[in-house]
């Protein structure tokens, strides 16, 4: 009887025990179910009701809260007040901050030559706008409350890419209401190769649609893409809801976007910076990579950001994010900078498995796949208006 009423009382135990791991299992956040792996939504994520703020100093809130490392960025970003002339082009002014990073950095001679390149301009961020010789092509703002798109979809191109931007205008990016498209370029001279200018004169002329700076389009200046457009909202088109950035090989799904932000909650969608999400990102430290970030410029990881093959953010925080790249030590890589400039304001990236921007080469655009995205990169130009055939006939069926 004794050992009877022993097993009765360890299996009461272990049910106990089973119900408490449970109840602890359920209260955690089941990322995996999601999104698996390092890309589901980062810890502590935004609050739906939070507004942006920006402290006095910034440094703790971007992650300086332990002994302060060596690295020129992280020196520059715990002193940095506002960047010197961040408004000028004047070299006395901008320059001032990329000839300290030469002076300070003690090998700053081996570094790429692309990188020391936007390291010495970094804090130059006025650029005039390049318009095609014999007037014409001006692209308008949004400064009547009937013209003011919902959602305004803003793709970095770069001048010689005339078909993939041929291919978005014919796809994704196709007259739709409430719905306004935008290439985001530099320079159509360029520093080498042929001067494209002509060319380009000829398509903003026919489409309106593209915003040329009076910059170098190298990849190391996708950043200034961001802030001249966040600059330009500000000044043309305050009152955009919503904010595609995309790359011009991503494939949209563009009313699936439409439903998915239009189902957002006011609260949800005040803060909004949506993607395909990275939280554990760190600097490669290979010389010759893409994405090589020397140990003298840089050290720690990097803040949960949205890829920047394609994210969506709130139109309202333009001019927060333009007032955080001001405190924020400039950084070479346009994604890794925004999700800097978020956390500056206090405020997180929200993943959505919709979003895919690492899309294999030898995966085929089944559109039944297709059907429940809304953002894949990379596709060519072929596939994409391949693809939004098939999306868009009435007797598509999976």
């Amino acid at each position: 009887m004794r050992c009877h009423k022993c097993l009765l009382c360890l299996s009461a135990l272990l049910t106990l025990l089973g119900l408490k791991v449970y109840i602890e299992w359920m209260s955690e956040p089941q990322l995996g179910k999601a999104y698996p792996g390092p890309r589901s939504s980062p810890p502590g994520s935004t609050p739906a009701s939070a507004e942006p703020t920006l402290p006095a100093n910034l440094s703790v809130r971007l992650g300086q809260t332990g002994p302060l490392p060596s690295a020129y960025w992280n020196q520059q970003q715990w002193r940095l007040g506002t960047l010197p002339g961040v408004n000028s082009i004047e070299v006395g002014d901008c320059g001032a901050w990329g000839a300290a990073a030469a002076a300070e950095i003690p090998d700053f001679a081996s570094y790429p030559e692309d990188l020391r390149r936007f390291l010495l301009w970094a804090a130059c961020r006025s650029f005039p706008q390049w318009l095609p010789a014999g007037g014409g092509g001006q692209v308008t703002g949004c400064g009547d409350p009937s013209n003011v798109p919902f959602l305004l979809l803003a793709v970095k191109s770069e001048p010689g890419r005339f078909a993939e931007r041929q291919a978005v205008r014919q796809t994704w990016g196709g007259p739709a209401p409430r719905v306004r498209l935008l290439f985001l370029l530099g320079s159509p001279v360029g520093q080498a190769g042929p001067d494209l200018s002509t060319l380009v004169s000829w398509e903003s002329r026919r489409y309106s649609d593209l915003l040329l700076w009076d910059f170098l389009d190298v990849p190391f200046n996708q950043t200034l893409k961001d802030l001249m457009l966040l600059a330009w909202l500000g000044r043309h088109c305050p009152g955009v809801s919503f904010v595609l950035q995309a790359q011009d090989d991503a494939f949209v799904h563009t009313p699936a976007l439409l439903d998915h932000l239009q189902g957002l909650s006011p609260a949800r969608a005040r803060g909004l910076y949506l993607g395909e999400v990275f939280t554990q990102a760190k600097p490669l430290r290979k010389p010759g990579g893409p994405f090589y970030v020397p140990g003298s410029f840089f050290e720690g990881s990097y803040p949960a950001y949205a890829s920047g093959g394609g994210y969506v953010i709130s139109g309202r925080l333009a001019p927060w994010l333009l007032q955080a790249a001001a405190r924020v030590a400039p950084f070479p890589f346009g994604d890794v900078y925004t999700g800097l400039c978020f956390q500056a304001l206090g405020l997180a990236p929200r993943t959505h498995k919709g979003f895919l921007t690492a899309w294999p080469a030898d995966r085929t655009a089944d559109p039944c796949a297709f059907r429940d995205l809304l953002l894949v990169r990379p596709l060519s130009p072929q596939d994409s208006i391949r693809l939004w055939k098939q999306l868009q006939d009435p007797g598509f069926q999976c």
